[in-house]
């Protein structure tokens, strides 16, 4: 599996990305964005950050946890499929962010399977 890198947006102005949130961005050859709702999105697209999102599962989904699951599950398929990816949600990833949750787990449940 290559790498997943959870990061966080921030609480909402662009000056509170950190920068080493930035440069990850800059730099991500698969940057996902949980959604492009969110205050920094226009600043990243300003300065040219390429970003996919997953607003169209939104539209899909039945409820907040079956979309959260299906988030995860994406983002470690397109890992195992050989992608590098950088993974954005809006805040912290460590506050109340249950995409980042399942997503440790769902990784946690691969290494296990692997030793």
């Amino acid at each position: 599996m290559n790498t997943i890198k959870v990061i966080g947006l921030g609480p909402g102005d662009f000056g509170y990305i950190t920068l080493e949130c930035w440069e990850l961005m800059q730099e991500a050859k698969n940057l996902y964005l949980r959604t492009a709702k969110h205050p920094t999105v226009p600043m990243l697209q300003q300065r040219g950050i390429t970003f996919a999102t997953y607003d169209s599962f939104y539209e899909e989904a039945e409820d907040f946890a079956h979309l959260y699951e299906k988030i995860a599950k994406d983002i470690v398929d397109k890992a195992l499929s050989g992608m590098d990816i950088v993974y954005a949600v809006p805040g912290s990833p460590m506050v109340a962010e249950k995409t980042v949750v399942l997503l440790r787990e769902l990784v946690a449940g691969l290494q296990d399977k692997i030793q």
